[in-house]
């Protein structure tokens, strides 16, 4: 009888390991694709990275270029305002030259040649100050 007892004991200690097994089997082969996952998301994060770096590297490329670009249209953009300015000046001192002129001629062939010459400056001057006004 105790032999009897013993063999059911330990058919049921191999029937429990067995059992263990399978299913330590099962875990083991569940942290396998969850480990092959964690591999492949590793990958794909370096791959993201890389991509990432190389954006940043562009990007810094860009902002050099849009900083030159700034520079550069300051520049200009002063020296147009500048120039427009000698303009506006030169226009001043022909005003002052032409009130000065309208004291010196009396007759009316010069007065209406100044007429002309001053309609003519008007003009210039209203060009001056829109070209100023759109800067």
């Amino acid at each position: 009888m105790e032999k009897k007892k013993g063999k059911i004991k330990s058919d049921r200690q191999t029937v429990v390991l067995g059992d263990i097994s399978s299913k330590l089997s099962l875990v083991l082969e569940q942290f396998s694709g969850v480990n092959k996952k964690i591999d492949n998301n590793h990958k794909e994060f370096l791959e993201f990275k890389g991509d990432m770096i190389e954006f940043r590297g562009e990007m810094i490329k860009f902002r050099n270029e849009m900083y030159d670009f700034r520079d550069k249209t300051d520049k200009n953009l002063k020296i147009a305002l500048e120039y427009l300015f000698r303009i506006d000046e030169e226009i001043q001192d022909l005003k002052t030259e032409l009130k000065d002129l309208r004291k010196i001629f009396k007759g009316k062939a010069d007065l209406e040649k100044l007429n002309d010459f001053e309609k003519r400056l008007l003009k210039l001057e209203r060009l001056v100050f829109a070209k100023l006004v759109k800067e």
